[in-house]
């Protein structure tokens, strides 16, 4: 499990379009977390929005981040279950069902225990699958990549429902467009080497083309060639490529 591009050419890109051409070890060391967790079944398109929501939740540093005032003011404040990770995981409840699930995914042993340590969501292999496998099985809203990316979609301003209603979603959506691009100018590419249990994870077509750059709003579609791709074994589809209209 790991996402298949050149990270070096990813870091180039996107230091010029996104961080202001300078990179920092520590970012660096946040998406190299990420691409190590990326579902090798991800489409393009999604894996660039879970980086840009990345991007956004962690004010830019692609490390897990606590919650602002620790839930001062909120019900779950008191309780130490404030939000933490690339995205905010918060409430009790949640902790617990993230235990459970990443201990069948193997990333927490038996004896690791987010509800007894919730500091774990700070880990960056636990931070990085929280963010992958909460949005791709919608654990935050209910909202899965899928809803919005693969199959003839790209909807970035609209996934933002994923994670937190429509706040900042035109910003998020253009940061996602950025991403995009340097995922492709990298050569990010679909492997199929997960087990057939995580085929599920695949929530964009193989190599989608996407529009490219800037804001892109929902629903942005056109016409373009037939692409092939065989994934060993699971599927042998035609999908259409789109670009901006």
């Amino acid at each position: 499990m790991a996402a298949s591009l050149n990270r070096a050419a990813f870091y180039a890109a996107v230091r010029a379009s996104l961080f202001g051409g300078r990179l920092t070890a520590s970012q660096v060391a946040g998406m190299d977390a990420i691409f190590d967790a990326a579902p090798s079944l991800l489409g393009t398109t999604s894996l660039g929005y879970a980086l840009a929501t990345t991007f956004h939740e962690t004010a830019r540093t692609m490390q897990p981040i606590e919650e602002y005032g620790r839930g001062k003011g909120k019900s779950y404040g008191p309780t130490g279950f404030w939000g933490r990770g690339f995205v905010q995981l918060t409430w009790e409840t949640n902790y617990a069902k993230a235990t459970t699930r990443l201990r069948q995914l193997g990333y927490l042993r038996a004896d690791e225990d987010l509800v007894k340590t919730p500091k774990l969501a700070m880990r960056l292999d636990v931070a990085a699958a929280i963010l992958f496998y909460g949005m791709v099985e919608g654990w935050f809203t209910g909202k899965k990549l899928s809803d919005y990316f693969g199959g003839g979609r790209y909807e970035p301003v609209g996934a933002r429902r994923i994670i937190n209603g429509t706040d900042k979603d035109d910003l998020i959506a253009g940061q996602c467009g950025s991403m995009v691009d340097a995922l492709r100018a990298a050569g990010h590419s679909v492997i199929p080497t997960v087990p057939s249990s995580q085929a599920p994870l695949l929530s964009s077509p193989p190599n989608e083309p996407a529009p490219t750059g800037g804001r892109l709003r929902s629903g942005v579609q056109a016409t373009g060639g037939a692409v092939r791709s065989g994934l060993a074994g699971l599927y042998d589809l035609i999908h259409t490529s789109f670009r901006k209209a």
